[in-house]
């Protein structure tokens, strides 16, 4: 559902006069964390960018290798939501930076450090600045090498904002207000996951990639006779199906000196924010 019109007119009102004093304020500075921990595999670090804005960030992975806190960088930088900087990197003018929290979030590892990790990543921020409110339609973002902001949203919860997402790299995190129509937002996804697919063909064994095809071509087809309930059938059963597909049947690795693909944690991440939007309709 859009979040209408008006809606974002009293939101705008009541944010304004913050998000100037943050401005004048803060300068837009970037900040590394205050605290930072690194267990197993889970990071978790704290930035503070405000008196006002602070941001908790988690990342957990399934399987990690070389994972320190030497061998990866993880800042924050308060934005002016008009720069061109952020506003040319998003999908639709229908997206804006949330002007209470217009805070970008940047994990970058090392290419030197020989870091690496299997399938997926999650990835959470979390924050007091904003307060969940559940029609307003904030999402989780990201954004690879300056590229395009994608929606990677799994979960939108109080506490007081905490927005979940998965990814299958890393870059840039920033949390947007999303007006596009949900059938805009949904066959923008589905188009995401044919396009990985198709970049990647070679990365995947012909019986697996026979497999992904049927299950994408079920949800295009569910999807264009309007029938929600199929379409979400199918992607938890394409879901099913590539997360339990071997590294010898998809490439499954990320490493950060950047030479492979990890094609199955891309369309896990994919499949996953489609599958929290069928249900949020």
């Amino acid at each position: 559902m859009m979040f209408t019109a008006m809606k974002f007119r009293q939101l705008t009102t009541v944010v304004a006069a913050t998000a100037l004093l943050l401005f004048s304020t803060a300068q837009a500075q970037v900040v590394t964390p205050a605290t930072l921990t690194v267990d197993d595999n889970k990071i978790q670090a704290k930035l503070t960018l405000t008196s006002l804005i602070e941001v908790d960030l988690t990342v957990e992975f399934e399987n990690s290798i070389g994972l320190n806190a030497n061998n990866f960088d993880i800042t924050a930088e308060l934005l002016d939501p008009t720069d061109l900087t952020i506003t040319d990197r998003l999908p639709s003018a229908l997206t804006s930076a949330v002007s209470g929290f217009p805070v970008l979030v940047s994990i970058s590892p090392k290419t030197d450090a020989g870091f690496g990790f299997e399938g997926l990543a999650m990835v959470e921020l979390y924050t007091k600045a904003i307060h969940y409110t559940p029609t307003i339609p904030w999402r989780l973002f990201t954004s690879h090498d300056g590229g395009q902001f994608e929606d990677i949203t799994v979960l939108m919860s109080s506490g007081s904002i905490r927005a979940r997402g998965s990814t299958g790299q890393f870059s840039d995190f920033i949390i947007l207000l999303d007006n596009r129509p949900s059938t805009t937002v949904i066959n923008d996804k589905v188009a995401s996951i044919s396009t990985t697919l198709n970049d990647n063909r070679d990365k995947i064994t012909a019986l697996l990639e026979t497999a992904i095809d049927s299950g994408v071509n079920d949800i295009q087809s569910a999807l264009a006779v309007n029938d929600d309930d199929a379409a979400l059938v199918a992607v938890d059963s394409l879901i099913a199906l590539i997360d339990n597909a071997s590294g010898s049947e998809i490439a499954d690795v990320w490493r950060s000196s950047g030479d492979v693909v990890n094609v199955k944690g891309l369309l896990l991440t994919q499949l996953q924010t489609l599958r929290f939007s069928l249900r949020t309709l």
